[in-house]
């Protein structure tokens, strides 16, 4: 209802000038504040109740979707209706030929979460810079992780150690040094770095459908002769990739027949196909406001980085 009140407020304050104009202003305006929009679907309160029909969208919504998506931003995003994305556990984005660059603040959730500590008094316990007005940092564990973690630091031109960025190191086999090579599993997964935790919901992959297409790789075990298409690859260190993206097809008549043949017999004439079809698609469909949350976040964390040459060339 509040953009719709301001849409209405400002029109009126606008109205004996230039129309267009000032309406294009506004929909700009709108349309930053009208992404942040989340759609009210919900159930009550009684869990036994069914979902109630979704709310209908606000006014400028509706409008923007009418707008062509080359006029961005003030049509909707081209992932209105979701992403089909699943992860699949592979790993293979702790794989990659790149760097992973981490903030100050992560570099100490992450200190915090393994428990380090420097281990004696040659360790960087305290980083002095005398002369620079930085005085002792208290730094306690992150000397440690600098150390057995980090092979590239970017410290800030005070010489504050504390603010440094770190870059992560790799196994000898490529691989991101708190992947563990058995299990496949994130040895700090609960605070991983913000690079990896919107993968793959980054604004360069949510340029284009084109863009999202092209980081789709096919599994290993499935073959490119047997996909059928010239365009598909599998996953390289080089080029990257994510076997969990789909490629917004929808669900084929194959999938359902092979759901339905794990149906017991006696129960098949209860089986709803149309509903199973909504439930497994709607399974590996994330929602618009999600992908848009990661991509701000990933956004942000993108633009404090404070290298350009760097950024510009990794993620």
């Amino acid at each position: 209802e509040t953009p719709i009140k301001l849409y209405i407020m400002a029109y009126e304050e606008l109205k004996e000038f230039l129309f267009y104009p000032s309406a294009i202003l506004l929909l700009f305006i709108f349309a930053y504040y009208d992404d942040d929009y989340t759609k009210v679907q919900g159930l009550s309160n009684n869990s036994n109740s069914t979902p109630s029909p979704p709310r209908k969208a606000p006014l400028l919504r509706r409008i923007r979707s009418i707008i062509p998506q080359k006029l961005r931003p003030l049509s909707l995003p081209w992932y209105e209706d979701g992403l089909e994305f699943s992860c699949t556990g592979c790993s293979k984005c702790c794989q990659v030929d790149g760097d992973v660059w981490l903030a100050p603040e992560e570099v100490t959730n992450i200190v915090e979460y393994l428990n380090l500590k420097d281990r004696d008094d040659t360790s960087p316990d305290t980083d002095t810079d005398a002369g620079n007005g930085v005085g002792n940092v208290n730094v306690n564990g992150i000397g440690t992780f600098r150390k057995k973690y980090a092979r590239a630091e970017i410290t800030p031109s005070n010489g504050d150690r504390s603010k440094s960025w770190l870059n992560l190191k790799r196994t000898d086999e490529g691989s991101c040094i708190f992947l563990d090579p058995t299990s496949g599993a994130c040895g700090i997964y609960d605070v991983r770095p913000i690079q990896c935790s919107t993968y793959p919901f980054w604004p360069s992959l949510l340029e284009s459908p084109d863009a999202w297409d092209e980081e789709y790789v096919l599994p290993d075990d499935v073959s490119i002769e047997e996909e059928g298409s010239n365009d598909e690859r599998h996953w390289s260190a080089e080029l990257g990739g994510c076997e969990g993206i789909g490629k917004r097809s929808p669900i084929s008549i194959g999938e359902i027949i092979d759901t339905v043949a794990l149906v017991e017999e006696d129960k098949l004439k209860d089986v709803d196909l149309e509903q199973m079809y909504r439930e497994q698609r709607d399974a590996v469909i994330v929602q618009r406001e999600e992908i848009q949350a990661k991509r701000k976040q990933a956004k942000k964390h993108w633009d404090r980085f404070p290298v350009d040459e760097i950024k510009r060339s990794t993620w």
